[in-house]
This record gives structure tokens, sequence and C-alpha cells, in this order.
């Protein structure tokens, strides 16, 4: 499996889910962020602090880290190296010309789920669903942190899923600067279902939600493949 995360905030949601690819046997994980969120120093260590009493992160050297040294020796500490890539940087979802796999080795084969932690206006949706739409495997599904608990992300999705699923491409995708890209995507939309989930928790906290998109072929039997039983 084929996972990227777009925001890695503090590591929480990476590590868990490497830490799972590696009990499972299988996966693969890219987690990207500029650590923008991070740039006081002294507020990030004072944020991991209480991660000094907590093995194994006892073995950070949490006075002298950055944000980036930071994701990094946490993933060498729970040695999660074959499961996880941390790539430091701002991903600029309106720049298609930069999204290629030299910058972004995940694009190197088919993505199987993305976890978008960053933006949730509608703008930024479109953007995201723009770029990674070509790049998801046959069946893939893409998860979009808090949005669904923001009424205009909510009442977005609902139209955009529908509209989706009714084979109407939207004019965001065919702005692209990339003719191959544009055909992929109109190519793509009629050929695809699209489900939506909204995944809301009762608690009153700003992120409390998660809208799943599930990409499937569009075909009376469900995907992946497998053994059908009359």
């Amino acid at each position: 499996m084929n996972v990227v995360e777009i925001g890695s905030g503090l590591g929480v949601t990476s590590l868990w889910m490497a830490q799972a690819m590696k009990e499972n046997g299988a996966g693969r994980l890219w987690t990207l962020d500029d650590g923008s969120d991070w740039r006081d120093v002294k507020e990030l260590r004072a944020t991991i602090a209480p991660l000094a009493d907590v093995e194994p992160f006892v073995a950070l050297d949490i006075k002298n880290l950055d944000y980036a040294l930071y994701i990094q020796n946490c993933i060498d500490l729970l040695q999660l190296t074959n499961q996880l890539t941390f790539l430091a940087g701002h991903m600029d979802m309106a720049n298609e010309e930069a999204f290629t796999a030299e910058r972004y080795p995940f694009l190197k084969q088919p993505v199987d789920f993305v976890f978008h932690d960053i933006t949730r206006a509608p703008d930024d949706v479109l953007d995201l669903l723009f770029l990674m739409l070509p790049h998801v495997s046959e069946t893939a599904s893409i998860f979009i942190d808090s949005v669904s608990t923001s009424l205009t992300g909510y009442l977005f999705l609902e139209r955009l899923i529908g509209q989706l699923n009714s084979g109407k491409v939207p004019r965001r995708f065919l702005l692209g600067k990339s003719e191959n890209h544009r055909r992929a995507l109109v190519d793509l939309v009629p050929r695809r279902r699209f489900s939506l989930t909204h995944l809301i928790e009762r608690k009153a906290r700003p992120q409390n939600s998660t809208a799943w998109i599930k990409i499937e072929p569009n075909d009376y039997l469900p995907h992946p493949e497998t053994l059908m039983k009359w």
C-alpha cells in the first residue's frame, strides 16, 4: 500500500500508521510538512517536553531539536525507516508543474490512500483532487481532515461528489497547463464511482471530523476484485 499524508503535524498520525504497516509487514507512508506551524522552536520544544518521560522518546535531545529533526528522530527511534519517509517542505497545491515524481517519489507508483490535513477550503480541496486523482490507484481513498464540520466544506463536498458521479468535470480540472493531465481527469471522472462518508465526533473541538472520499471503478461489482458468492 502506497500512502501519502499531507501535513505531518507532530507526527502522531503518521507514526501510528507506519507502526501498523510494520506490524502487518506491508505498506509505505510518505508524510510531508514544511514545519510552518512550529517555526517557534521554543513552542515546539515545550509541546514535546512530556515525551522526555516516555520510552523510547527519552532518547530525544529535546533542547536541541528543530521540527524536521524531531520528526526524523521519532522515525529512527521507533525503527520505522522502512515504513515511513518524511519529506520536508511546502507542497504548493496550485503548482501543477512542481508536482513531479522527482520531487515527490510517492508518485512513482499509484497512490492507494491520501490523508490531507493542511487546508479545508473548497478551492484547496479541488486543487488536491486535481493533482492527485490521475495518480491514485483504481480503488483508492482520500481523507480530508476537519472539512465535514465546516458548513461550507460539508455542503461543497456533498455537491461536488454528486457532480462527479454524474460525469461532470469541475472547471478547475480543465484549467491545468498539462494537456495529458487534463485528458486524464476528463477520462477518469466518468469511469469512477465516488462515495462520500462524513466521519464526525460528538466532541466540540476544532478538529472533530474527517471526510472520506472512496474512489472505485464505475462497475456493478465491488472493488478490489475478489471471490464473489452468488
